[in-house]
């Protein structure tokens, strides 16, 4: 049995649907391109604004002489040549005997002034859960802005 062979046709129909639209495609090019020509741009326009004042009607609050300026308190771990796995602990360079000193400090500044920001500045070698162990106390000190120091290009920061 023979298999019907279509033959293709010659590929002289495939262009001949494709002419009309690309030269209606350049007809708009064209149209486009010549109807932009000659406006003015929105920006270059002159704009007539109402001329208008402005009345202060009362003067602008200023804050009180006396307002509380936040004292910003650092907390440094580090280990230190034969501190083994405990790391010294420095509050605003200070060093401070153990946790407990560490907490009672603490507590009496969340006493006074809970909004004081606390940057807790961590070594590398300094194992997680000894700052962990102070962020969370300091969390639960109730003060409300606890940061980590961050160190730029390696270097260790005075």
């Amino acid at each position: 049995m023979r298999i019907p062979s279509h033959s293709r046709r010659s590929s002289s129909i495939d262009s001949e649907t494709m002419t009309p639209m690309i030269d209606v495609v350049f007809l708009l090019l064209v149209f486009f391109v010549c109807a932009s020509i000659g406006q003015t741009p929105d920006r270059l326009l002159a704009a007539a604004l109402a001329a208008g004042t402005v009345e202060q009607k009362s003067d602008p609050v200023q804050p009180p002489a006396d307002m509380w300026d936040h004292q910003q308190v650092r907390i440094r771990l580090t280990l230190e040549n034969g501190a083994g796995q405990n790391a010294a602990i420095l509050v605003n360079e200070q060093r401070v005997t153990g946790l407990d000193d560490l907490r009672s400090r603490l507590a009496r500044l969340a006493e006074a002034d809970a909004e004081s920001p606390i940057i807790l500045d961590i070594d590398d070698n300094v194992q997680v859960q000894q700052f962990i162990t102070i962020y969370d106390l300091c969390q639960s000190l109730k003060f409300q802005s606890i940061s980590f120091a961050t160190r730029s290009g390696g270097k260790q920061s005075p």
